[in-house]
């Protein structure tokens, strides 16, 4: 996966620029915030959708999204930081796959994916500097909707449930100061995160149906950002 070349170009323009005092990755003691966007690329990989009265072969996967991004960073000391990311929840849809793909999209869910994350800061030059590290995600998912297109499909009003989880985090970014505050900072991360779901469809002549999948979602996460060290 590539960052998108818009998010490159931005980010070189900037970086040749923009002038302003050298600073270093961090130092003991200091925070750094970053706010930004990320583009959000899912990595599906999803079991068949499993129940009584249910055909073979129907899967699903989440659809590709942006969202706002916010990282916090204390420097342990002056090359170790602890991370803690996060972002507006953004709404993950989910649309059929397999032998259902002719439905489209079926739900959508609230998804919250903070992340905590140890990384290690090494200067390249007096401006740029980078960083690397791992950590966990803790996966929450709220305010799940069934569409109309799999209740129709399934002959009755569904709710559906995603169960939270927990999985790792691989980050791996670039920051280039503007001064001794501010920087501009672009940065990939692959979240592993799997989403167990089960929906319930109130069924005519047969009563609650529930149906269960475990899609693999794990994203590759692209973000450009503005941080200030303080």
């Amino acid at each position: 996966m590539k960052l998108p070349m818009s998010a490159v170009a931005l980010f070189a323009g900037l970086c040749t620029a923009l002038a302003g005092t050298a600073a270093m990755a961090g130092e003991a003691g200091t925070s750094l915030v970053k706010v930004g966007a990320a583009s959000v690329v899912y990595n599906n990989k999803s079991t068949e959708l499993r129940g009584d009265l249910t055909p073979e072969g129907i899967t699903a996967a989440a659809e590709d999204h942006t969202v706002a991004s916010f990282t916090y960073d204390y420097f342990v000391t002056d090359n170790w930081s602890v991370q803690f990311a996060g972002g507006l929840p953004p709404t993950v849809t989910l649309k059929a796959t397999g032998t259902a793909t002719e439905l489209g999209q079926v739900g959508e869910s609230k998804a919250l994916l903070p992340a905590v994350v140890g990384l290690y800061h090494l200067d390249f030059t007096d401006r740029l500097s980078g960083y690397l590290g791992a950590g966990l995600n803790f996966s929450r998912f709220t305010d799940s909707k069934i569409y109309e297109s799999y209740e129709t499909a399934f002959g009755g009003e569904s709710k559906g449930k995603i169960e939270d989880a927990v999985g790792g985090v691989f980050k791996v970014g670039a920051s280039y100061a503007l001064n001794d505050n501010w920087m501009v900072d672009a940065a990939y991360s692959r979240y592993w995160i799997t989403a167990d779901a089960k929906v319930t469809t109130a069924t005519p002549g047969v009563g609650d149906v529930t149906r269960s999948i475990s899609v693999d979602v794990d994203p590759d996460i692209f973000s450009l950002s503005v941080g200030y060290k303080f």
